[in-house]
């Protein structure tokens, strides 16, 4: 059994559903979801996505009529240089990183399994990545945040490569600080198997397949395991919760988070 098994696609205009931006598989609003005392969050101010470098021209107008005045792009140095992104005129580009040492630290396991010195990655492995990024990786997260709180109801989106992990985790935080329940918060991460990992496990399997790979040994990498977020977010409450994470841990302060509150939560 998958993660999407049971998961019914949301429609049109639903929280979740997939934005069409031509050369992304996993572009959509963060917001939509109701929180927990009966508000919601606003839809076309936050968005996420994959990677932007294979946006077509009708995908680049797409993105104009989202009025973008930011993207934070939370992909290392040399994610960026190999496939940089296509964006529109006049959009500022915030990164979501702060040194070299960062780079150094994330080893790109997939150029790992092709060259065969990792045969394959668990559930367990995803969750310790995500939990080792929520304690090592405050530069990134606190940008994400403050840039959101920043920008208002500026139009602002974040990304990395698959938009589901660094993305996800993003997402995560600022609909958890905004009060939307677990439930749905669980459901919009998954919503990345059949939005992009099925197409992109497929993909693959024709290039790492004939390695002598063996492809489930490698599914949880190129998916959005379910139980992975699940342990972040119980690391997040081990630990006083989420806003106590954000403003102990990642540096961001109480103002700037009602101001995120503010901005998105209606």
């Amino acid at each position: 059994m998958t993660a999407t098994d049971d998961l019914a696609l949301p429609g049109p205009g639903e929280p979740g559903a997939r934005l069409t931006v031509e050369g992304t598989l996993n572009f959509r609003d963060v917001g939509g979801y109701d929180t927990g005392d009966g508000r919601r969050l606003r839809t076309g101010v936050v968005f996420r996505s994959d990677q932007l470098s294979g946006v077509s021209d009708a995908g680049l107008g797409a993105l104009a009529s989202f009025g973008l005045r930011t993207v934070v792009d939370l992909r290392m140095p040399a994610e960026r240089e190999r496939q940089p992104s296509r964006l529109p005129d006049g959009v500022e580009v915030v990164l979501g990183h702060d040194s070299a040492a960062d780079e150094a630290a994330q080893i790109e396991i997939m150029e790992e399994i092709k060259a065969g010195r990792v045969v394959g990655v668990t559930e367990d492995d995803i969750a310790t990545m995500y939990t080792d990024m929520l304690h090592d990786a405050t530069f990134m997260f606190s940008t994400v945040l403050r840039t959101v709180a920043r920008a208002g109801t500026h139009p602002v989106l974040f990304h990395c490569t698959a938009g589901k992990d660094r993305t996800g985790l993003s997402a995560a935080l600022i609909q958890r600080l905004c009060g939307v329940p677990d439930a749905s918060i669980e459901r919009d991460y998954t919503l990345t198997n059949p939005y992009r990992a099925e197409t992109r496990f497929a993909q693959l399997s024709v290039e790492l397949a004939p390695l002598g790979i063996d492809m489930e040994l490698v599914r949880p990498l190129i998916g959005a395991p379910l139980p992975a977020l699940q342990a972040a977010l119980a690391w997040i409450d081990d630990r006083g919760g989420t806003e106590a994470y954000v403003t102990d841990h990642l540096g961001v302060d109480t103002p700037t988070v009602a101001a995120l509150r503010r901005s998105l939560v209606v």
